[in-house]
């Protein structure tokens, strides 16, 4: 190695450390690792045309749509679309990343994107937002443009709301629910205006949309779509593509989930999924940032661990053993004892769970016994996974309506 291409990697080894390192200390993923997103992006130099579009692109491209777009970025919201590049202002950084689970690491995706060559020729184009509490709806999507004409249709994932997380839930007795009625609308009139071949995905609930816009979507413009990723997001009741052509469509679906996956295991009856490797535990592997990277491809696993399918079987067991004519009833009792916490996101649930958990069982022990011994082991289930550091036996004993919370047994604890 001559001493220019030793000054080389060392530039890129400097290049690394600043995009995956500069914007401070984060609690979240192991940004420290270059085995995930960010490094990705800082080593991967070919462009679409040398090497096609990869799962780990699409969880790229499926994380550009959790970016709330300031209303100065007009040309992003028509088919032209405006380049990726001119996305990266300080001055729009907060209003861009708010409310989501990661702002931080949001702003670092996109200073990668910006600087790697195999995305930096992005146009973002036709962005949407629709957040509508009174009808639990939270929509967004935005197409990404690649030169060679092909487009990548991104469906956002449930943000840090509990409203964003109550529509998912709702799927549970309604097929259509809002924001997957959006999805379908959107993917009909951006659809058409793609040249090359079509690509559709999302993270989290973005992909669940993604999926149902693909089972709804004409014949004539499913013969566009190459391909549908969806990145841990939530699978569909039995009933949901009942008369529909999906068999037909269904082998365009690729789907990955982490070890510990939540999200990704509602309502997953295939098994049609494959298990990437993450640097997080628990419910935090569902952060995108955390999957593991290497040689260009996700690193997958065997299969997912104990206590995640400990909890998923048990979600998924509640639902099933409900009553068809019951389930809205009972998710919105769930929700009811959720928003008792006096919080809007998870994010400020889990942070004051000293004060939330209590108004949360206070509410849970008001309702009738009847009522309560419905959501009980859902709620239970859900807190277990949102703050597994937290011993609620202490705290329920003070609360003895609802003491079985408590639960005996196997704690769902992620296993190695």
């Amino acid at each position: 190695m001559t001493k220019r291409d030793k000054r080389t990697e060392k530039d890129r080894g400097n290049l690394l450390d600043h995009l995956t390192h500069g914007f401070g200390d984060f609690a979240g993923a192991d940004y420290e690792s270059a085995d995930n997103l960010f490094g990705y992006l800082a080593h991967e130099f070919e462009g679409f045309a040398e090497r096609p579009l990869t799962d780990v692109d699409s969880l790229v491209l499926s994380c550009l749509s959790y970016y709330r777009l300031p209303d100065e970025a007009r040309a992003a919201r028509t088919h032209e679309g405006m380049p990726l590049h001119e996305l990266f202002r300080a001055d729009w950084f907060d209003q861009m990343t708010r409310g989501f689970w990661d702002p931080a690491g949001l702003v670092r995706l996109l200073a990668c994107a910006v600087a790697s060559p195999r995305f930096r020729d992005l146009r973002v184009s036709d962005y949407v937002e629709d957040f509508d509490g009174e009808s639990e709806k939270q929509f967004a999507a935005v197409t990404l443009r690649l030169p060679s004409g092909d487009a990548y249709v991104s469906f956002r994932g449930t943000d840090n709301t509990i409203v964003g997380w109550k529509e998912d839930f709702n799927m549970v007795f309604r097929t259509g629910v809002p924001s997957q009625c959006a999805a379908l609308a959107y993917l009909e009139e951006v659809g058409p205006t793609v040249e090359g071949e079509l690509f559709l995905g999302g993270h989290s609930k973005g992909g669940n949309l993604a999926v149902y816009a693909l089972s709804r979507c004409s014949d004539e413009l499913a013969a566009h779509v190459a391909r549908v990723f969806s990145h841990d997001g939530p699978g569909f009741m039995d009933e949901a593509f009942a008369g529909t052509t999906w068999e037909d469509r269904a082998r365009l679906v690729s789907k990955t989930v982490p070890r510990s996956s939540l999200i990704g295991m509602l309502f997953e009856h295939e098994g049609g999924y494959t298990v990437v490797g993450s640097s997080m535990t628990g419910i935090m592997q569902h952060d995108p940032f955390s999957w593991i990277v290497e040689k260009g491809a996700f690193v997958c696993e065997e299969g997912l661990g104990r206590g995640a399918v400990f909890i998923d079987r048990g979600l998924n067991e509640w639902v099933s053993n409900m009553p068809t004519d019951q389930r809205e009833e009972v998710v919105n009792l769930l929700f009811s004892v959720l928003y008792a916490s006096g919080k809007d996101t998870f994010a400020d649930l889990s942070e004051n769970w000293q004060t939330t958990v209590p108004a949360m069982l206070e509410k849970l022990g008001s309702l009738e016994p009847e009522q309560r011994s419905r959501i009980t082991g859902a709620l239970s289930l859900l807190v277990r996974a949102l703050l597994p550091d937290v011993d609620l036996s202490q705290m329920l004993s003070r609360f003895s309506p609802v003491a079985a919370l408590a639960g005996k047994g196997d704690n769902g604890g992620e296993g190695a």
